[in-house]
Parts: C-alpha cells; sequence; structure tokens
C-alpha cells in the first residue's frame, strides 16, 4: 500500500498526481541516487545554501524540493532526515501554506524586476521557521540580467535562506549560477517503476486494471510519472470505472505497443490483411513517428531474444504478456531478417522529418519490411535507388556445388543468363555488405566520384565473386565506372577488403570487370572504335540529308583552324560520354537553327 497523506479535498476533486505525490522520502521512487545525497547530508548537518536539480519532466524534482523544505523546517528531530509530516510546518508545506517556502515560476517570473523584489525578502527572517527556502522552477527561463542580479546572492546569501533552482535545461543555466550550486541531476523513471506505482494506486482507489493497459500507460509516460497518472485519470472514465488495455488504446489512439504486436504477427504470416492493421492505425490519429518507433523497439527486442536468449529479456521492460509474445514470435524470424528490418527502420526515422505524406511514409514502411520478412530469408532484396537503400542491398543467391564443364571459361556468364562457369570463389555476403557500406559512406575526396557512379547500383553475390548491376537508366554511372581513374580507386578499395575477389559491373548485356578488361563472348565481337558524339550524331536518320551537304574533307589534306578545334572539342566530349546540345554560328543571335537534341550519356 501506498504510505503517503491525501490532501485535503474541501469539497472539490483533488487529481490523482496531487494526491499521490510523494511526501517522504521513502515514497520516492526512481531517484535513488538524489535522494541518498540529500538523506547523507541531511543526517550529517551537511547542507548547502543552494541546490540545483536537472532532469526531464515529471520525474519529481518539485516534489523533492517539498519534502527537502519539510525536512530542513521539521520540528521533529526524532524522525532523523525524514520529515515527521505531522508538525505544523511540515503540514504547512504540504498545504502550501508556509510563508517560509516560496515557489517561484521562472518562466513567468524572468526579469530582473522580479529577482530585485525577491533580493529584498532574502534578508529578512523567517516567520515561523527555522529556514526560509525559495524554489524557483524552470530556472532556465530567467533572462540575463534576472542571473545576473540573482549571482550575487546566491554567492553570498543570508545564513537562514536557502535556494533549490529547478530545470529541465541545466545546459541554458549560466556556468556561473551552476558553480554556486550543489548539482544533483534526476533521471527519467523506469518503466517498471511507473507501472508498479500504477498498480498500487489503482488497488487504493478500488480500481480494476489490466497489467497490460498499465505498461502501456507507463511506456506512453516516458518516464514521467506525473504523465503516468494524468494518462491514468483519463483512461479510467473511458473504460467506465477500469483500466483495460481497450480503454488505453482508445485514449492514446493507435500505435500502441499491443496494435503493433499484432501488426507484425499478420505482417508475417498474411501480409495482405496486415496493411489493413497498419492503416486504422493511422485513422485513429497515430503519427507516423510514433508507429515507427513502436515498430523498431518491437524488432529490437526480436533481435535481442533472437541473438542472446530468453535471459536477456529480464533487462527489458515488459509485461508477462509482450514477453510471452516475443519468445512465441522470434521463431519465425531470422536473425538476418530482423537486422534488415532495424536498419529499415531506422533510415524511416530520419526520413520522417522531411515531411513527406503519411500514405508515402506507410508504403516505404511496408517496403522496408518486405525486406526481412521471413519467407525472404534467402534472398534479400531492395529496389530503392541511392545511397539509402543501394548502400545495403546485397543480394544473396543460392549457388549450387558446381559441376565440372567443357564450355570455355572465357564464356560470358550475363549472357541470356548464363551462369559462371569460372571456377568458384568463397563469397562472404556480410563482409561485400561492410565493404559496399564503408564504401558508400567514405569522406575520402578521392572516392567522390566512385560514389557517385555507384549510388543507384544493386550488388549480388553470384558464383566466383560479386556483380554491381546498373538500371536500364543509369548508363552514366555504368561509363562514369568504367574510367580508368574511377576503377583504379575502386581496386584500391576493394583489395583492403576483398582482396582479390572478382567484381563485375553490368549494364543490361554490357559487362567489365573491375580490373579494367571487358567480358568476352563465346564469339568475341568485332572491334569498332568508338565513336565521338558528334560523329554518332551524324549518323542519325534525321541528319542523313543535313551531313549529305557537307562533305567530309578529303583524305590527306590538312584539317583547318576550326575543323582541329573542332576535332579536339569532339574528343574532349567523347571522354565523359557527353552530347553536343546547341550550336551557335557566328553572327547568330537565338542559335536555335543549330540546337539538336541529345542526351547527357550515351
Amino acid at each position: 500500500m501506498i504510505e503517503n497523506e491525501m490532501l485535503p479535498s474541501q469539497g472539490r476533486y483533488v487529481s490523482l498526481y496531487r494526491r499521490y505525490r510523494p511526501l517522504r522520502f521513502g515514497e520516492v521512487i526512481g531517484q535513488d541516487a538524489a535522494v541518498s545525497v540529500l538523506r547523507h547530508s541531511l543526517e550529517g548537518g551537511k547542507t548547502v545554501h543552494a541546490y540545483l536539480f536537472s532532469g526531464p519532466r515529471g520525474c519529481g524534482k518539485t516534489s523533492l524540493a517539498r519534502i527537502l523544505s519539510k525536512a530542513l523546517n521539521c520540528t521533529d528531530s526524532r524522525t532523523g532526515a525524514e520529515p515527521c509530516g505531522a508538525c505544523a510546518s511540515c503540514l504547512a508545506i504540504t498545504a502550501g501554506d508556509s510563508l517560509d517556502v516560496v515557489e517561484i515560476d521562472g518562466a513567468s517570473n524572468r526579469g530582473i524586476d522580479e529577482v530585485r523584489e525577491l533580493k529584498a525578502h532574502v534578508s529578512l527572517a523567517p516567520f515561523s521557521s527555522n529556514r526560509k527556502i525559495y524554489i524557483v522552477d524552470e530556472v532556465h527561463m530567467l533572462t540575463e540580467p534576472a542571473f545576473n542580479a540573482l549571482l550575487k546572492t546566491l554567492e553570498e546569501p543570508p545564513s537562514h535562506a536557502v535556494f533549490i533552482l529547478a530545470t529541465t535545461e541545466p545546459q541554458k543555466v549560466p556556468v556561473t549560477i551552476r558553480s554556486r550550486c550543489q548539482h544533483i541531476p534526476f533521471r527519467r523513471i523506469p518503466g517498471k517503476d511507473i507501472a508498479l506505482r500504477l498498480a498500487l494506486v489503482c488497488e487504493k482507489e478500488g480500481i480494476p486494471a489490466e497489467e497490460a493497459a498499465l505498461w502501456e500507460l507507463a511506456r506512453q509516460a516516458d518516464g514521467a510519472m506525473r504523465d503516468a497518472l494524468s494518462l491514468l485519470e483519463q483512461a479510467i472514465p473511458i473504460g467506465s470505472g477500469s483500466v483495460s488495455v481497450a480503454s488505453v488504446r482508445s485514449l492514446v489512439g493507435g500505435g500502441s505497443r499491443a496494435e503493433m504486436e499484432l501488426f507484425v504477427s499478420a505482417f508475417r504470416s498474411n501480409p495482405e490483411g496486415a496493411i489493413g492493421t497498419l492503416m486504422e492505425s493511422l485513422q485513429k490519429g497515430a503519427s507516423m513517428e510514433r508507429l515507427v518507433e513502436s515498430l523498431f523497439l518491437i524488432f529490437r527486442d526480436l533481435w535481442i531474444l533472437k541473438s542472446w536468449g530468453e535471459k536477456t529479456l529480464e533487462g527489458l521492460e515488459l509485461s508477462g504478456e509482450e514477453k510471452a509474445f516475443l519468445t512465441e514470435e522470434s521463431r519465425f524470424w531470422s536473425l538476418e531478417g530482423l537486422r534488415y528490418c532495424l536498419e529499415s527502420l531506422s533510415r524511416m526515422l530520419g526520413r520522417l522529418r522531411l515531411g513527406i505524406r503519411t500514405d508515402v511514409l506507410a508504403g516505404l514502411l511496408l517496403q522496408g519490411l518486405s525486406t526481412g520478412q521471413p519467407a525472404r530469408e534467402q534472398e534479400l532484396q531492395s529496389s530503392c535507388p541511392g545511397h539509402l537503400a543501394a548502400s545495403t542491398a546485397i543480394q544473396e543467391e543460392a549457388v549450387p556445388v558446381p559441376e565440372k564443364k567443357t564450355a570455355p571459361v572465357s564464356q560470358s556468364p550475363f549472357q541470356a543468363g548464363k551462369k559462371d562457369e569460372a571456377l568458384p570463389v568463397a563469397v562472404d555476403p556480410e563482409t561485400v555488405r561492410r565493404f559496399w557500406n564503408c564504401l558508400m559512406e567514405s569522406r575520402d575526396p578521392a572516392n567522390r566520384q566512385v560514389i557517385a557512379a555507384l549510388s543507384a547500383a544493386c550488388v549480388r553475390a553470384v558464383e566466383g565473386g560479386i556483380v554491381v548491376d546498373f538500371g536500364e537508366k543509369d548508363r552514366l554511372g555504368f561509363d562514369l565506372i568504367r574510367l580508368e581513374r574511377n576503377l583504379r580507386q575502386f581496386n584500391v578499395s576493394k583489395e583492403k577488403t576483398l582482396g582479390s575477389l572478382s567484381v563485375t559491373f553490368c549494364w543490361k548485356e554490357e559487362c567489365v570487370r573491375a580490373e579494367g578488361a571487358a567480358i568476352p563472348d563465346s564469339a568475341p565481337p568485332r572491334e569498332v572504335p568508338r565513336a565521338t558524339p558528334w560523329e554518332r550524331r551524324k549518323t542519325r536518320p534525321d541528319k542523313v540529308e543535313k551531313d549529305k551537304a557537307a562533305p567530309p574533307a578529303p583524305e590527306g589534306e590538312p584539317l583547318s583552324a576550326e575543323g582541329q578545334a573542332k576535332t579536339a572539342l569532339d574528343e574532349m566530349i567523347g571522354w565523359f560520354g557527353g552530347e553536343v546540345l546547341l550550336v551557335r554560328e557566328e553572327g547568330s543571335e537565338s542559335g536555335s537553327a543549330g540546337f539538336e537534341e541529345g542526351s547527357a550519356a550515351e
């Protein structure tokens, strides 16, 4: 049972968080370190003149400040550091009627005039207590002149004055103020302690409560006991006098832990039905950020359980039902699939800040989770372009044990779906994945063109090496990686991690080794010199008639200065696979007559 005293209601309703506010050090939960420091200083008579309590909202800073005030002014010395709660001073402080304990809201009294008024009253002796105590909440909201005016008082206060400053953002308090206070940090209250406290409150109030519902309230409170009691007070009327999972779901909207557990199970066994569960949660008002965070925690717990066994569940803040769900569900997931789901959800958290539409984000979420779906453990794929998806798109193909073949080794393995007939080389997908991620995340300026070329590529582990596939519209990336300097830089990075493992770049049916050697077919094609973009453009059907009007120069005749410049320009453009888009003749104003369509790269 809770051993605190209820505040006098005076004929009106008092909210739960006020009725069950801790009144003694022994009733404070989740702040053992702060309570221990204050207890020892009180028992040894070594209290200081200024304290700074910092921590998240609703974790007990103001409540502990009031308990400290009662302990400093308690007239019953038999209780030691613990206030008796029965003397006149303790009763007055509990009711908020003590003239010697002044609570100030720093957010609404933040100016220098308010601090000057405070300084004028500090020197006055206490009315009926031993100490005059000033509790300043949200002290970081004071202005700089107000802090400067308070500084001298904190440095040399009267012997009867004690300052207790409370803040949620200690970094905003000037260091000159912090250095004159004993800084006591507070932390978020563990969910297990909050759920236990809520159960005790429900027991004392005579309210039936389900364990899973209390755990969900504790999770929603995010370490704040005050928020948890406020949510409990709202859930009681929704549940018609009881606290159930259904009433908590109605209160907090979609995205609760229980709903996301149902979604995970449905997505694993029946993906078509899981989509309706996800959209229903969104229609209840749940934000995508909350859904992604809830799913991330579930997959994190599954991954921990799958990696290290059931003993790890004791270290997680989970109810009995949630532990049972994890134990049952983990049987259907592979460690690799769970890791892919976590990576996808972590990327989603970054995209949530971009302001993308909810239905688009829902589609990205489903696509990302399908990567780690149990049914696809042996074929992990990712179709999202760009570094966010390509950096982890290492696809594994089940390669059978090769048999001896009579076909020549030089036969192209990528023509019409043929398999690699070279001797197999052991390929470790995890090593390839690490190499690819490190390359894509490299900050080395020498790797910039390599990263740009490979940013939209997809990697597959095949028999004898790995293949880097470029999409049909990514000819530019394929041409860029084939440049000698880029191939050389890629090989330098590859050899550090993959050694001599073969790497092949492919676009449609055209392939090249990372070492720069083209892959010949069984019947090698005739060598045709690469034409410059200018020459290729002349062979287009719609330019044949125009080209006839300008016959080429006879063989052996030296080119004019204009022809030499034109040839040099063609050669430079050919280095990058470019195309001339506009030709402006001398004396022409618009140059529109010389405009011809082309592509940036061929």
